[in-house]
């Protein structure tokens, strides 16, 4: 009987015997031995919950998992071979009864722990300087974002300012943003307060406001699937090889048993694709099966939640003013759910004094081919009540991704953003201010006239026509004193691999009368040097443009530059002319030019960077969007590796910034500790590290002094003691070994040191020695003799 046997038998109840078996599953070997019971009848059983990790579907084969043991031979469509003296089982079971195998489980995100996500004290200070100077004088520009880092959230603000002598703008400091913000990966919920973005539903529109908000943040769990991604299935006929292609291109390749596989990771192309299976059996028989597929990211899958909710006070002039908030509060919040993989609801509340409005909505899975979309708002302002609505379809047929949309909106349709403009303008006509601006027009189909239209009517279709990327797009925008009808299309195709071209026009076909037609190419020289040449015509200017530059790697030590020339050949523009270098240096990204227009000439200076205040030290650094970590004990000069490549160096003190990590995923931070003194040892070489919300993390790799030296014995005769002696130093519990040369490496020494040696033929000795350090070498004792 085997171990395992034993174990599990010393479990059975008496009367049932144990067997612990290979299992050769739909003609597939499985790695693990399986643990069964063979009961006094001679039936073989399995409990409920080995059954399902096998791979079989309990709800379909009527099972409950409250079931002690299930016999094989009572379940509908399962036959089996039980073979004794090979101690295996051949089972065999029909598609229905098994759970799909997800053939790309591997592709899927990888978990991470909540527990253990960090964040430290410290600040933090992403800066930027524009100097811009002309022969009439200099205007200087600054752009900050400070943090304030702790376990409890981010505190940030972010702001402007304006030094002129130049006379062209004002001198001045602008506030922009201003808030906390705690993020708990746990739950994935966000909570801040300040200023806040506020959702404004499918049919509204996002407002800015001072007060509270909790919502969802999906961002804190990447390891979590947040959109209803299409799932790929079929059934392989015997054990097969499977090839998995996207539109063309192989996404995957692998091997599958007998019965039903499937694919739940499938990468988001974005619209539409055509996906081909191709399983290729022993014989090298192919079966193909191609199926359509439609990626929606506003699907939800089944079961997940998502909201908002905020209240405060509307913000207006952004950008223009520091602290100019509506006295009149507002509240809104927002919810979606995933009814199932092909049906998320939503809904939508918001409210001011003056006004309430709601709304509710869904989006729906069309097969492989598409979705659509439905809201419908209403609000009441003033004892009027107007509604507002839409529906939209986008799909994917033939090769053809397409979209067709039309929302309208009744007079007096209220919400926030609206009535935040209404109360503005009323306040700005009381109390004018020529630096803040009032909305007005502007180009047609941008938001802003989007969101102030009566009609909106879209349309587009976009595919490939003899390698050729062809889009065609019609936009209908209905305000009260305009009617933009906007007609656009663009072509883009790639030549020889290395050359680009490109073309694309506009029509107004409203009362605006505006057109456009834009055609260019651009070429890849090596070396990342790209050339572009363009010609564009508009009703109001015609210009042609050529433009050479080298991209940066974005690394260290890294540069680019870029030529650029605009010739006007109509209308009232003047040409243009340009010169920069950019430069990423290990403290900040440099940048300088000359630019020439008509006949003014100007030079300009960028420095971008962040200053970072943590682990008791300052650093210098690129700018820091995301997370980062302040590497400390790690020893002078000791190259710091961030997920397995070289990021920096520590400094003399034995700390080190290393910026670019990720939120709420794991990173590998190590060092090297080639550079280190033979009396100095780190107690880590790596660490995984799981940053919070923007947030920095302190890693300690506890570099100490060793107390170590080589020790060499000889017996009695002066022979060195044999490999493999066992050294243990008095006071110690951890012993060494003897290796070449009657030589062992010992650490923890003290001025005065005994060790005793266990020797493989011979009796145990022992030995006295000295000990004295010397900074930054390796001490050598001996010969020393052993009695």
């Amino acid at each position: 009987m085997s171990c395992n046997q034993a174990r599990a038998q010393a479990d059975t109840p008496v009367g049932q015997y144990p067997l612990v078996l290979e299992v050769y599953l739909n003609g597939r070997f499985s790695p693990q031995l399986w643990e069964f019971v063979l009961l006094p009848d001679g039936r073989i059983a399995i409990t409920p919950e080995k059954l399902q990790r096998l791979g079989f579907d309990l709800e379909a084969l009527g099972v409950s998992t409250e079931q002690t043991l299930v016999v094989l031979g009572e379940l509908p469509g399962v036959r089996f071979r039980y073979i004794e003296n090979q101690q295996s089982i051949e089972i065999e079971a029909v598609d229905e009864d098994m759970v799909p195998v997800q053939l790309d489980a591997a592709s899927a995100p990888v978990p991470i722990d909540p527990d253990k996500v960090e964040q430290n004290l410290g600040v933090m200070l992403n800066y930027s300087f524009f100097g811009d100077f002309t022969k009439g004088g200099a205007d200087i520009s600054t752009q900050y974002e400070l943090r304030l880092l702790s376990p409890f959230g981010v505190l940030t603000s972010t702001g402007f300012g304006i030094l002129a002598s130049s006379g062209l703008t004002p001198t001045g400091h602008v506030r922009l943003e201003t808030y906390w913000r705690y993020v708990d990966a746990r739950s994935a919920i966000a909570f801040s307060a300040g200023d806040v973005i506020a959702a404004g539903g499918e049919l509204g529109n996002l407002y800015r406001l001072g007060g509270l908000q909790v919502q969802r943040d999906f961002g804190s769990r990447p390891d979590l699937v947040t959109h209803a991604l299409p799932i790929l299935s079929g059934t392989a006929a015997v054990p097969s090889t499977v090839d998995l292609y996207i539109n063309g291109m192989r996404y995957f390749t692998g091997q599958t048993g007998r019965g039903p596989f499937e694919f739940r990771s499938l990468p988001n192309v974005g619209g539409g694709a055509t996906a081909t299976v191709v399983l290729t059996d022993a014989t090298g028989r192919e079966t193909r099966i191609q199926q359509p597929i439609f990626f929606a990211p506003s699907l939800l899958p089944r079961g997940m939640l998502d909201f908002s909710v905020e209240a405060g006070f509307p913000r207006f002039a952004f950008g223009v003013r520091s602290l100019d908030y509506l006295k009149e509060p507002a509240a809104s919040g927002s919810i979606r759910y995933g009814l199932t993989d092909w049906l998320t609801v939503r809904a939508h509340a918001e409210g001011m004094k003056e006004f309430g409005n709601g709304s509710a909505g869904a989006t729906f899975r069309i097969g492989g081919i598409g979705t659509i979309s439905g809201e419908f708002a209403a609000s009441t302002y003033r004892g009027n009540v107007s509604t507002r609505y839409s529906i939209e379809v986008e799909g994917h047929i033939g090769g053809v991704n397409f979209y067709a949309g039309r929302e309208r909106t009744q007079r007096n349709y209220q919400d926030v953003v609206r009535e935040t403009d209404r109360l503005a303008r009323l306040g700005r006509a009381n109390q004018p201010d020529p630096d803040i601006p009032v909305p007005s027009g502007g180009s047609a189909g941008s938001p802003l006239l989007v969101a102030f239209s009566s009609k909106v009517d879209r349309a587009g279709a976009s595919f490939s026509l003899f390698d050729t990327g062809v889009s065609l797009n019609y936009t209908r925008l209905r305000l009260s004193n305009d009617d933009a009808k906007i007609a656009s299309a663009s072509l883009s195709r790639t030549l020889f691999g290395r050359v680009s071209i490109w073309a694309n026009g506009f029509k107004d076909l409203g009362e605006r009368d505006d057109y456009g037609a834009f055609v260019g190419l651009s070429l890849a020289l090596g070396k990342r040097i790209t050339a572009s040449s363009s010609y564009s015509k508009t009703n109001h200017s015609e210009l042609v443009s050529a433009r050479v530059w080298r991209d940066p790697e974005g690394t260290v030590g890294s540069w680019g530059w870029s030529l650029a020339a605009t010739e006007p050949l109509g209308g009232d523009l003047q040409s243009h002319r340009s010169a920069t270098v950019r430069y990423h240096a290990g403290f900040a990204t440099l940048e300088g030019g000359l630019q020439q227009d008509g006949g003014d000439l100007r030079a300009t200076a960028y420095v971008e960077g962040s200053i970072v205040g943590m682990g008791g030290g300052v650093f210098l650094s690129p700018r820091i969007d995301d997370s980062f970590a302040v590497v400390t004990g790690a020893g002078a000069d000791t190259p710091v590796l961030s997920n397995t490549r070289l990021a920096t160096q520590t400094d003399s003190s034995g700390r080190a910034l290393v910026p670019f990590l990720s939120s709420f995923q794991e990173n590998l931070v190590s060092i090297d500790p080639i550079n280190l003194p033979v009396d100095l040892r780190p107690a880590r070489t790596e660490a995984v590290v799981i940053p919070g919300d923007r947030a920095g993390v302190v890693i300690d790799y506890g570099v100490e002094k060793l107390a170590a030296a080589i020790v060499i014995l000889v017996d009695s005769a002066g022979e060195v003691l044999p490999v493999g002696s066992v050294v243990t130093l008095e006071g110690s519990s951890e012993p060494a070994v003897v290796g070449f040369d009657g030589r062992a490496y010992l650490t923890g020494l003290a001025p005065h040191n005994s060790v005793q040696v266990q020797r493989p033929d011979a009796p145990d000795c022992a030995a006295s020695f000295d000990f004295t350090p010397v900074e930054g070498e390796q001490i050598l004792i001996g010969p020393l003799t052993c009695r």
